[in-house]
């Protein structure tokens, strides 16, 4: 047998076998209500698209029409669940608004030594509220340097990933600490005003979902952070954090069920954030949601300041 007939023949199985591997991660979440952990394929629908549009390429040159067809459909497929997310027709600054409100949102990673990364960030950007998850007591001996110029501060620190803090140049109206689940892991509830202009900001870092209990307790923050905004719906509202979860996954679906709320990313482009350390996977797990009546100006991912998640920053009218 010629040796490049063979070599080019197991190079098209190659690409088949991978091809179908693409196949059952495109459309395997579509059975994630029998089995849980068919929804973490949902969340990498930008690189299946990539992936299935070389394979489609491939296929095409060397002529084998059905994985044509099957790489064309799974193209198709994941390309219809992300164009609602690129960037078309981005926000424009409405004259009318008379309060801007720009949030710093961080997941520092509480391993995470260069400190003063963030701090040159947080120094360049100028928000008028920071929050920031994953802090521990090392980080927040180290932003003591913000507090002259955020003088109103929710500090909870924790050694377990599940710390935050909130810095503030605006005082609060109200604030809580809420915990929503048997996990004991905390969410922050508060409110800051300016020109009679009240916002109340949910900031939540639900479990990573790697065992089917954090799964659920996923869906427990998500119902919840429903019924805060379902009980006010008068309020403007900004649901913001390292979420652990994408724009396609079941779990996103509670959120985008609340009624007036929608994502800030929309028009903006996916704004990968999570893993820095593994470029080609990054996805959007950090989120900010804010009520229909807000208009979003800007919405950007910040640099690289050590951890695994890149920051988001966001720039709100009302």
């Amino acid at each position: 047998m010629n040796k490049n007939y063979f070599i080019g023949i197991s190079f098209t199985g190659l690409l088949q076998v991978a091809c179908l591997g693409v196949v059952i991660g495109t459309f395997a979440p579509l059975l994630s209500d029998w089995y849980w952990w068919f929804d973490l394929l949902s969340h990498f629908r930008l690189q299946y698209a990539l992936l299935s549009l070389l394979f489609l390429l491939g296929f095409i040159f060397a002529k084998r029409k059905v994985f044509s067809v099957i790489a064309l459909m799974v193209l198709s497929a994941n390309i219809y669940l992300i164009w609602p997310h690129l960037a078309w027709g981005a926000a424009t600054q409405n004259e009318q608004n008379t309060q801007t409100l720009k949030v710093f949102h961080a997941n520092v990673y509480t391993a995470n030594q260069q400190h003063q990364l963030l701090i040159d960030q947080l120094n360049e950007e100028q928000a008028d509220v920071i929050i920031l998850q994953e802090i521990d007591n090392k980080w927040l001996k180290s932003l003591r340097v913000l507090n002259q110029d955020y003088p109103h501060r929710i500090e909870l620190p924790r050694s377990d990933n599940f710390g935050m803090a909130v810095f503030s140049r605006l005082p609060f109206e109200n604030q809580r600490i809420l915990n929503w689940t048997t996990l004991d892991i905390p969410s922050f509830e508060f409110s800051v005003s300016s020109n009679n202009q009240l916002v109340n900001i949910i900031a939540t870092h639900p479990p990573p979902p790697i065992n089917r209990y954090y799964f659920d307790a996923i869906a427990q923050q998500f119902h919840a952070i429903n019924q805060i905004i379902n009980d006010n719906p008068n309020t403007n509202h900004v649901v913001i954090g390292d979420l652990n979860t994408t724009v396609w996954s079941q779990h996103y679906k509670i959120l985008n069920s609340i009624k007036g709320l929608k994502n800030a990313r929309t028009g903006f482009g996916l704004l990968p954030t999570w893993p820095t350390n593994l470029l080609p996977m990054m996805i959007p797990i950090d989120h900010c949601l804010v009520s229909e009546k807000i208009e979003v100006t800007n919405i950007k991912t910040g640099q690289n300041i050590g951890s695994d998640h890149l920051p988001l920053i966001v720039e709100l009218g009302f």
